[in-house]
């Protein structure tokens, strides 16, 4: 190390005058020169002195300036963090006005910049938040706590739609307790949100599928067990010749009840048979042209078989009405269980119509209408869904499995079109199949009078 004092000029002009110099250095530097006169040891110890807080400056000078450095570097290091951090970060006043955010929460947002988010959401309570007030649940979980965690809200996207996000903050505060902002982090969980309202909205339906379902078999147990007994009954009494030899008149009446139990057996079979099909993708369509009022008139058979019923029913389908090019069979089955619907729900002295038209988008129009007792139009949409009934006690008064109205809707979809229902308590029920124009055959269908 180089001496801290170095002589420079050792000769003098006089005897009070200067007889030298004396240099002082620090780490090789020159940081000061000092006069040697005749005064002698005191002029010396003060120079020294002054040497040594000249030291002591510089090196608080260098440590202010490592100092200075290590938190330009902090600072540098802290500014890469929050500029890039995956999450959002924010800071805000707690009176919801944003000091601070990272490109990330703007990109949340929808904002392109930090600037633009905070210069555009200038509110956060009225602006940001979907549900009114959360901003004050918000508020009232840091006053309680100094800190929120997972805290989930639906918010404002810039583009206009909603998403969700996940905060989780803390309160800032001096050295007095005085609260001065909240900081945190925003998480974009919308995907994960959708997904667990997804699985919650599964869970639900399963739920209410099984209720469905059990209340269906409670009533299918009643459905079968009733023409079973039926045939069991009767065939015992043949069987037996309870009323004489066979080849009374009356045994006659009873094999008639037999074959309507059983037709009536086979019809529910094969209602639960088509709901697992058509549940299953496994039921298709055998399209071919078909004559309208060939349809009509098989719909109006389907239904008679179905409720034992001879009624009349109005058939308007106009002359030149093309054929269409429909599965002869599942467009009967489909419109017979409407017209076994409306029959079965229409007085005797009530009216039940079958009318076919052309539709404004030149497709054909399939309505079913009646004056019966109709339905609250809350209700239908779950009668249009398989083992659903609107009304437990009216399916008992009337019987059957509430399986036809979901059948034929399920028919008409697979012929690409749609199935509608308007109805009304006491006025009566419309139900509509609309078949697109691609099941319109070209020329007319040679319509013929019934």
């Amino acid at each position: 190390m180089p001496p801290l004092i170095d002589p420079m000029l050792k000769q003098g002009r006089s005897r009070s005058g200067p007889a030298g110099a004396l240099a002082f250095f620090v780490a090789g530097l020159v940081i000061g020169l000092g006069l040697v006169s005749n005064l002698g040891a005191q002029f010396i110890v003060g120079l020294i002195i002054l040497a040594v807080l000249c030291l002591g400056l510089l090196m608080l000078a260098r440590l202010a300036e490592n100092t200075r450095n290590r938190v330009t570097a902090g600072e540098a290091s802290y500014r890469a963090f929050f500029d890039h951090a995956v999450d959002g970060i924010f800071r805000t006043t707690p009176d919801g006005h944003y000091l601070a955010v990272n490109q990330a929460l703007a990109d949340i947002y929808g904002y392109h910049n930090p600037d633009a988010l905070i210069a555009g959401l200038t509110d956060i309570g009225a602006q940001l938040y979907v549900e009114h007030g959360r901003r004050e649940e918000f508020r009232a979980l840091m006053q309680a706590n100094d800190m929120v965690t997972n805290f989930v809200s639906e918010i404002h996207h810039r583009a206009g739609h909603r998403i969700w996000i996940s905060e989780n903050a803390r309160a800032v505060r001096d050295w007095s307790g005085e609260l001065l902002c909240y900081e945190g982090t925003v998480e974009d969980v919308t995907e994960k949100f959708e997904q667990d309202r997804a699985l919650r909205v599964a869970l639900r339906q399963a739920e209410i599928a099984n209720k469905m379902k059990a209340a269906f078999l409670a009533a299918m147990s009643h459905e079968l067990k009733t023409p079973l007994n039926a045939v069991l009954g009767f065939s015992e009494i043949i069987r037996d010749e309870i009323l004489g030899p066979v080849g009374q008149d009356a045994y006659r009446d009873y094999a008639g009840d037999i074959h309507k139990s059983g037709s009536r057996l086979l019809a529910i079979i094969n209602d639960v048979l088509d709901v697992s099909r058509l549940e299953g993708g496994l039921l298709t369509i055998d399209a071919r042209p078909e004559n309208v009022l060939d349809l009509a008139e098989q719909a109006i058979r389907l239904a008679r078989g179905i409720t034992q019923d001879q009624r009349r029913i109005e058939v308007d389908v106009p002359g030149d009405m093309p054929s269409l090019l429909v599965d002869p069979r599942r467009i009967s089955q489909a419109l017979g269980n409407l017209i076994a619907n409306a029959v079965k729900f229409t007085p005797e002295a009530g009216e039940v119509r079958l009318a076919v038209a052309r539709s404004a988008d030149g497709g054909v129009l399939l309505t079913v209408s009646d004056t019966g007792i109709g339905m609250a139009p809350e209700t239908i949409a779950a009668a249009l869904e398989p083992f659903r009934q609107v009304d437990g006690s009216l399916a008992r008064r009337f019987e059957g499995t509430g399986l036809g109205l979901s059948i034929s809707k399920a028919l008409a979809e697979l012929h690409g079109g749609s199935l509608s229902v308007q109805s009304a308590v006491g006025e009566g029920t419309t139900v509509t199949i609309a078949l697109p124009p691609t099941r319109i055959c070209a020329g007319p269908g040679m319509a013929r009078v019934a």
